[in-house]
């Protein structure tokens, strides 16, 4: 099977990062008590995986005709490791994300995590060429999701191969132009991951947009631009180089045909852009252009439109643009918005976090992902190591929300 244009281009974008764990996404269950043996876990993957025929099939061929094939020695035993963790969550995802994952074999593993905080944790990883954001979603929920109803499903593609608008979408195809005023670009990248991690009641982020008239995903980007003001604040304010100005953020949509009979294989996320308005000193005009931005009609347009020109883009082509794609002067940041619907857990013990692994984008200081489980949002930042107060991010999400509640009660 042919690899895709994403795929490849995924693999070309990993190969310019100086580990080759950069391109890697997925999620880090955290569970309660003692961990599991590795035995346990064996046998657990053993039955889960025999339901996900993709899991099976490696990158084969050679650079210039890759493919995907059947791995002939496949063993779900093989795709098992062991870390020994740390009290502290945030390092212990820190580290799981620089494991690495093996070209002779099909591109993703699991993590026997032992000790997160005061109990362990499992982590689902794979390429991105491999698999997208959604797709990797699919696999936690059939690998750590409940008994029943255990097929998995990609949801959450926003292509289904209407006809393309192409008057109303063609000037998101315009080149973003530089950013220039972030001051997090000037300092030298040390291709180092460090990770802090949220977590929020979703019950009070539905009471705000409930209030505020938006939606989860609006809010978080609006949490995300008032974080980014918070952690680089000379950046955004009067006279600063930022003021007024918005930054330039990728956001991932799906483009994946529902037709396609492996749904779990192979990258079909395109990027929509948005700026995010960090140099808006009001908050409330701060939301209102993110709720405008973030349209769903808006972005199902976008994405039937990206998914025709990414089936019909020869490779070459693609590879050209791919230079400026992942300039971090065009493209400083990427978000995520992933929702698990399935409560994950292993073996009668429920989950008590989920948060999502993003991928390293080379030159790229920040990749915030938040997931949705049970009743709780669970954000990632991902940052580069060399930024300093990455550790606080948290800290300034927080007080965003609760800016955000005050702006709420005082309309």
């Amino acid at each position: 099977m042919p690899l895709a244009l994403l795929d490849r281009l995924s693999l070309d974008t990993a190969a310019l990062h100086p580990s080759d764990t950069a391109l890697h996404l997925g999620g880090f269950v955290t569970l309660e008590g003692a961990p599991p043996s590795r035995e346990q876990v064996a046998r657990w993957l053993g039955r889960r995986v025999a339901g996900l025929p993709e899991l099976a099939y490696r990158l084969g061929g050679t650079t210039r005709r890759p493919h995907w094939e059947p791995d002939p020695g496949f063993d779900p035993g093989r795709h098992l490791y062991e870390l020994p963790g740390s009290l502290d969550p945030a390092a212990a995802v820190t580290e799981a994300v620089q494991q690495p994952l093996l070209r002779d074999r099909p591109l993703w593993g699991v993590w026997l995590v032992r000790r997160v905080g005061a109990g362990y944790g499992l982590c689902y990883r794979a390429h991105h060429a491999f698999q997208d954001g959604a797709a990797a979603v699919a696999t936690l929920e059939h690998l750590f999701g409940d008994e029943e109803n255990r097929s998995a499903r990609v949801r959450g593609g926003l292509a289904r191969r209407r006809p393309v608008r192409w008057r109303a979408v063609l000037p998101e195809f315009r080149p973003p132009g530089r950013n220039t005023w972030w001051s997090a670009l000037d300092t030298p990248p040390s291709h180092r991951p460090a990770v802090a991690l949220a977590d929020t009641a979703l019950a009070r982020l539905h009471a705000l947009g409930r209030r505020l008239g938006a939606t989860v995903p609006q809010l978080c980007l609006a949490l995300t631009a008032d974080t980014l003001r918070a952690w680089h604040p000379d950046d955004w304010a009067p006279g600063g180089p930022g003021h007024g100005r918005g930054l330039r953020t990728g956001m991932g949509i799906g483009v994946r045909d529902p037709e396609e009979p492996y749904p779990l294989l192979g990258n079909r996320v395109a990027v929509a852009g948005l700026d995010l308005p960090c140099g808006e000193p009001d908050p409330g005009r701060r939301l209102g252009a993110l709720a405008r931005a973030v349209d769903y009609g808006r972005l199902a347009a976008l994405a039937d439109a990206q998914g025709a020109v990414l089936r019909r883009l020869p490779y070459r082509v693609g590879k050209l643009s791919l230079g400026r794609a992942v300039d971090a002067r065009y493209t400083p940041l990427m978000v995520a918005d992933l929702r698990i619907r399935r409560p994950l857990g292993f073996d009668g013990t429920p989950a008590t976090a989920v948060h999502a692994l993003p991928v390293r984008v080379p030159g790229q200081s920040l990749f915030v992902a938040w997931a949705t489980h049970r009743r709780r949002l669970h954000t990632t930042f991902l940052a580069d190591a060399a930024l300093p107060g990455a550790d606080r991010l948290p800290e300034h999400w927080e007080k965003a929300l609760t800016a955000l509640e005050r702006l709420a009660e005082e309309r």
